[in-house]
């Protein structure tokens, strides 16, 4: 049984960067990992809250898909809205909520695909932080302050708090092998020939 680490902020954040760069590390650490990104199942910019729900829903199918292939999940999804997670809870084994938190200010500054610049221009309904809402995660179980910290401090952050995730799976497995030992199968029973 594996983690699944759902990455969650505004566009911008750094969720895409720092989850593409925990993939190549666990890979190179003999761990098979699937690297799950919104923009690959939602490549609009201007999106119903109806479309980026069943977006989310997808992305948690497919987290699910590969966690049943016994695969490490990272899923790098903006999540807006607290029904989104609280289903992740519910739906997830394992499931670790990482905030990939950044000012508004500074994703503005930044804006690394040029969103905000054409929010400030055209009239984008779905933008999360400016044209549509991001409920503030409560529950999260870890947050990334990209705008205090560097790619590499907020990597090592995301690091270690996956080897922490992959450390407790694999107590959960011990704990659930000792407590449900193998009982050897009984042994199948002949039925007699009916003679005809």
């Amino acid at each position: 049984m594996t983690p699944v680490l759902w990455l969650l902020g505004l566009s911008g954040s750094g969720k895409t960067a720092l989850g593409s760069l925990l993939r190549l590390y666990l890979e190179g650490q003999g761990i098979e990992t699937a690297f799950i990104d919104e923009g690959r199942f939602c490549r609009q910019v201007d999106v119903a809250p109806e479309a980026r729900i069943a977006a989310t829903n997808a992305l948690r199918d497919r987290a699910l898909q590969q966690h049943a292939q016994g695969r490490m999940c990272i899923v790098a999804a903006t999540t807006p809205y607290d029904c989104m997670r609280q289903k992740n809870r519910d739906h997830l084994p394992l499931y670790r909520e990482v905030w990939v938190r950044c000012s508004l200010q500074t994703l503005v500054e930044r804006d690394t695909r040029g969103l905000y610049a054409m929010a400030g221009h055209t009239h984008i309904t779905g933008l999360c932080g400016l044209t549509d809402k991001f409920d503030e995660p409560r529950r999260a179980d870890h947050v990334l302050d990209t705008d205090r910290y560097s790619l590499a401090e907020s990597y090592l952050q995301l690091r270690d708090l996956a080897l922490n995730a992959l450390d407790e799976a694999r107590h959960w497995q011990r704990m659930q092998h000792a407590l449900l030992p193998e009982r050897p199968l009984p042994a199948a029973r002949m039925q007699p020939a009916i003679a005809l």
